[in-house]
């Protein structure tokens, strides 16, 4: 196994989890206990797996795991990204730590995923693509802006106008209208997981500021907590993939001129956390 190159990553657990394999692929005597050692916590047992598996790191164990890594000055920042993204509480302090990857990202490939990316780092980009297709919509940056919820600004609709043009997402029709290029857009295959979820996170935000905002657009959300076998829970999961893929039909079959946008959320998420599998 070779070593990892951790441009290649949007998840620094995931990076530390391959760097660690490679390692002992190489040294089979290297192990967790070493790697405590070395970043001066040699009587722990479990902070190295329990980081792989979620644990957030301080700022001063991120530099000690630079000097474990031996990652030189370029590669640091990068890492430095990755923990801050990934830890990152908000919506604005996942844009901006993505904001980092991308301009820290050295591996050759970077400028043309880092455009295809730019689509999924905003909710706008989508949501101005989808309004694009219920009316008549030229250059109109401030008209466009009115018409989304929240609001834009007319600086942000030419930004997003500019990239889905650039992608090839948009295009003018003879009169000289923007109109999607095609009926739906799906992440790509091997789109990093990391940036779906900051998108994921937004649309979760969007969903909050709906149920907040008095004068907001009519809107049905409900949630309910259940208590269900794993059996009943797989059939839910099941029921709700084949529900997103009815929604995608009917939204594909559509024969009337679209003239709504809007955002469907769907979810199923434990709040129970799940025992730990028995040793082998």
């Amino acid at each position: 196994m070779s070593q990892p190159i951790i441009y290649e990553y949007n998840d620094f657990r995931k990076f530390l989890a391959d760097w660690m394999a490679s390692r002992r692929e190489a040294d089979p005597r290297f192990n967790n206990a070493e790697v405590h050692r070395r970043i001066g916590l040699p009587n722990t047992r479990s902070f190295f797996p329990d980081v792989v598996g979620g644990k957030n790191l301080t700022t001063n164990f991120v530099e000690r795991f630079v000097v474990l890594l031996e990652l030189d000055r370029d590669e640091a920042r990068y890492f430095r990204a990755l923990v801050r993204f990934a830890q990152a509480e908000t919506a604005d302090e996942r844009e901006l730590a993505f904001d980092q990857l991308v301009a820290t990202n050295r591996t050759p490939r970077t400028v043309l995923e880092t455009r295809q990316m730019e689509f999924y780092k905003h909710w706008r980009h989508g949501a101005i693509r989808a309004l694009l297709d219920t009316g008549s919509y030229g250059d109109e940056p401030d008209r466009i802006a009115k018409e989304i919820v929240p609001r834009l600004t007319p600086g942000q609709v030419r930004e997003s106008l500019a990239l889905l043009a650039e992608l090839g997402l948009i295009a003018q029709n003879p009169d000289g209208f923007w109109k999607p290029t095609e009926a739906s857009v799906t992440a790509p295959e091997g789109t990093r997981d990391a940036v779906i979820v900051q998108l994921q996170l937004q649309h979760l935000e969007l969903a909050q500021k709906s149920l907040l905002v008095p004068d907001s657009p009519e809107r049905l959300v409900a949630t309910n907590v259940i208590s269900v076998s794993k059996q009943v829970a797989a059939q839910i999961e099941r029921k709700i993939e084949k529900f997103r893929s009815e929604i995608r039909s009917m939204v594909h079959q559509d024969a009337l001129a679209p003239t709504d946008v809007c955002l469907f959320q769907i979810s199923l998420i434990p709040l129970k956390k799940s025992p730990k599998e028995p040793t082998p």
